[in-house]
């Protein structure tokens, strides 16, 4: 209910045209890919995913594309949490195959946890919580539900699965086991401000990595 289903899709794109900016001639912004791997918000209707064999192609068809114009060093910017690790598991093939360098770096809230702490924010967040719905209301404001902000609404099954997940075993569950409205976290403590706040740390950070990996 906190922000539109092109909510990663945006925010993906706004940081990338920022990096842009910074770097200049030094760096080529790509495309925004508008649907990625997501299964697990699928009982939401709207949602659209690839299948991860899709998704792999797809990036696999993206390097090969630019491995011919000559380029050799990638960095995935995803506003996903589910693209994460197949981007991850797809750089050691990209090297086999084309001899090319590909990173990935998140958009959000894994780059601003001090942030988060500081600000008293809840503990278990990630998809439409404060942080996300926070920096959404700096970059793409048009893509808030200001009128309908909502916390999270958790199953009775949250625990055992948060518990299970924390693990990093890889396990699969369905957003519908943990929060009914679909979102973690409480949208209603977000503000432009920390929005403002976090989006100057995810540039720097980014930014500074890129300064690390092209030169």
């Amino acid at each position: 209910p906190n922000t539109t289903l092109a909510t990663d899709t945006v925010r993906a794109r706004k940081i990338g045209e920022m990096i842009g900016e910074v770097f200049g001639e030094r760096v080529l912004v790509a495309p925004t890919l508008p649907i990625g791997l997501s299964y697990h918000h699928m009982k939401f209707p709207g949602t659209l995913t690839f299948s991860l064999d899709t998704y792999l192609r797809i990036l696999r068809d993206l390097c090969w594309s630019f491995n011919q114009h000559g380029f050799k060093k990638i960095l995935f910017l995803s506003g996903h949490g589910g693209n994460k690790r197949p981007i991850q598991e797809y750089a050691t093939e990209a090297k086999k195959e084309f001899d090319m360098d590909i990173y990935m770096s998140g958009t959000g809230g894994s780059l601003v946890r001090d942030l988060s702490k500081k600000y008293g924010f809840s503990e278990f967040k990630g998809h439409a919580c404060e942080v996300e719905t926070s920096q959404t209301m700096f970059l793409a404001p048009d893509h808030v539900r200001y009128d309908s902000l909502e916390k999270a609404k958790f199953t009775e099954d949250t625990k055992y699965l948060i518990k299970e997940y924390s693990h990093g075993g890889g396990v699969y569950w369905d957003f519908r086991e943990v929060t009914e409205n679909g979102c973690l976290g409480d949208a209603t403590k977000a503000s432009i401000e920390f929005g403002k706040e976090m989006n100057e740390i995810v540039i720097k950070k980014i930014t500074e990595f890129i300064e690390k990996i092209i030169l």
